[in-house]
């Protein structure tokens, strides 16, 4: 009768426990010795990650014979399959009939059932393992075979049997291992012997004699490149590996064994990219040179091509040369820009031999063949840069602050002026140019220009259809821009008004203690301001004329005398206070009544 009921309470117990545990763990199931019971499907899965993912991050000291290596399991490839453990462990105490449900909840009151962590790799992660593993920690692997020079003469090396590792044991106990926490374990490992036999190295010895039995020459279709490859180059690129496809041996070229040598010659034979090229001739018309598109040697093929041609009797094969880069200006692409000849030309003349004139002629250079493109907006300074000796520039006179002052880059201006009057008569889109503070005669008036860094600069856009080509040319004297292209036959006329606001130069003093009260030498005679109004007119081929206008100003320049310092006004630099001494008129009566001598 007790028995009986105490078998009604555990089967009450068994019916209640299973009711509340709709889409939760049974009673008495445990996951890596991890309590999960009554937990739900996300609590599970949280505390297998929690167990799971410290054991698969835990590093290992992997035993192999003699050696040892270290792992991290996530970079052998090892992923925790958290979801299938959960799984099993929600599906405990649901299968099977009612009574197998019930012994099982008993069971588990007593003994709890446990659900193991389950896990796999990344086959080519692990299998990339193996590979360095056997080739650092095995001391005597098997060899398939091979060949050793001596001189001139080939040795065969015969196959051996060695030790290779136990993968497909090696990696269930490495799964072990990482499951259980473990920080050691030794992998297995077996004896291996060649599929390759005496006879395969006797045959590749007789193959090796044969290819490197003299010299060999490639050399391409046109015969404008050759390369001579010695009988000692060739014995030192033959190298032996086991086939795992055909399971024998084969003989080869190997292009790492090339590259060192390869690499004194590719200057002689391979073919840098060349850009086309716009070339003007004597009536200033445009001729497309064609581009050339690289060609480099790959040493892949080479080492290909030379064991072929070893193997044939003429010992004579082709030079295989790869496609290498593209060049930036294709002929098609200088074709398309369609510049066909002189838009505009100007010249400015200078005196010989200066400093400065050493600095027109590099950026004349720094920006000869510069092309810019229909819609492209073009910067003298951003293409030149920092006038800096390191650019190439150096130390003349130029203005800074109206001011002239010795600066590196100093007569630039001269070829910003000579530059801008190349556009204006062009009729191109003249986005910034600033005049000179003070005019210089060696300049064209009101259409002048000058150049700093970051401003003012010479910025334009290339507002036609065709590319616009700047060419400079010079001489001890002078500096000539020209612009070609296709201005789409755009008329430029210039009017400079005559000279208007005429400003006299003021008067700067300049103290002198060594000169007399009424004395005075004068520094620089000074030179007026003015301003004039320019406007360039262009005529455009459908009859619009365009009008633009620009008023430029000069500062006067000031007249710059010494005198002594009793002579300069309050307010003015150089003033001292200090009175300057009267005339004395007895001295001046005595000197006018002294008889003549």
């Amino acid at each position: 009768m007790i028995a009986s009921g105490v078998c009604l309470v555990i089967v009450f117990a068994w019916l209640i426990a299973s009711a509340s545990s709709a889409g939760k763990v049974m009673h008495g199931v445990r996951v890596a010795e991890r309590d999960v019971s009554g937990f739900t499907h996300d609590q599970a899965l949280a505390a297998v990650l929690e167990v799971g993912g410290r054991r698969a991050q835990q590093p290992l000291a992997l035993s192999l014979g003699k050696s040892s290596v270290s792992c991290e399991p996530q970079r052998i490839g090892f992923q925790l399959d958290a979801e299938a453990s959960v799984q099993r462990a929600l599906s405990i105490g649901r299968s099977g009939g009612a009574l197998t449900r019930f012994a099982g909840f008993v069971a588990r009151w007593f003994h709890a059932e446990q659900v193991p962590l389950d896990g796999h790799f990344d086959a080519a992660r692990l299998a990339a393992a193996f590979d360095d593993w056997q080739a650092t920690a095995i001391d005597t692997p098997p060899f398939a075979g091979g060949i050793a020079w001596q001189g001139s003469e080939v040795t065969p090396l015969y196959p051996r049997a060695g030790t290779v590792i136990d993968r497909p044991l090696s990696t269930l106990r490495l799964k072990r291992a990482i499951l259980s926490g473990a920080t050691t374990e030794a992998l297995a490992t077996r004896s291996e012997t060649p599929e390759t036999t005496r006879a395969d190295v006797d045959g590749i010895v007789n193959s090796a004699r044969a290819l490197a039995g003299a010299g060999v020459e490639l050399a391409t279709a046109d015969g404008t490149r050759r390369l001579s490859v010695s009988a000692e180059q060739i014995a030192a690129t033959l190298e032996v590996a086991f086939d795992s496809t055909s399971r024998k041996l084969r003989l080869s070229c190997a292009a790492a064994s090339l590259t060192k040598w390869l690499d004194a010659r590719r200057s002689e034979l391979e073919q840098p990219a060349k850009d086309a090229r716009f070339v003007i001739d004597a009536q200033d018309q445009v001729h497309v040179e064609p581009s050339q598109s690289g060609l480099v040697l790959s040493d892949e093929s080479v080492a290909r091509a030379l064991c072929a041609a070893a193997s044939t009797p003429e010992r004579k094969g082709l030079l295989p040369l790869a496609p290498g880069a593209e060049p930036a200006l294709s002929t098609a692409d200088a074709e398309h820009l369609g510049i066909k000849g002189l838009v505009s030309t100007f010249t400015t003349r200078h005196a010989c031999c200066q400093p400065r004139v050493q600095n027109i002629h590099h950026i004349a250079d720094l920006l000869d063949g510069t092309l810019v493109r229909p819609g492209e907006t073009f910067s003298v300074n951003a293409r030149v840069g920092q006038r800096t000796v390191k650019n190439g520039f150096r130390s003349a006179p130029s203005i800074e602050d109206g001011d002239m002052v010795e600066t590196v880059g100093g007569g630039v201006s001269q070829f910003a002026t000579t530059l801008f009057n190349a556009l204006f008569y062009g009729g191109y889109d003249i986005i910034e140019r600033q005049p000179h503070t003070y005019w210089f005669t060696r300049y064209p008036m009101g259409l002048d220009a000058t150049l700093s860094i970051p401003h003012p600069d010479i910025v334009f856009k290339n507002d036609t259809e065709a590319g616009a080509l700047i060419k400079t040319a010079y001489t001890d004297t002078t500096i000539t821009v020209k612009m070609y292209g296709d201005n789409g036959g755009r008329r430029v006329r210039s009017d400079v008004s005559a000279r208007q606001n005429i400003v006299q130069p003021p008067l700067e003093y300049i103290p002198n203690p060594h000169l007399d009260a009424d004395e005075e030498k004068t520094r620089e005679g000074g030179e007026i301001g003015w301003t004039v109004l320019t406007r360039r007119f262009i005529t455009y081929p459908d009859g619009k004329v365009k009008e633009e206008k620009r008023k430029v100003t000069y500062k006067p320049r000031a007249r710059r005398v010494e005198v002594h310092p009793c002579r300069i006004p309050a307010g003015e630099p150089g003033h001292t206070g200090e009175r300057c001494p009267k005339p004395d008129p007895d001295k001046e009566k005595d000197d006018t009544s002294a008889p003549a001598q």
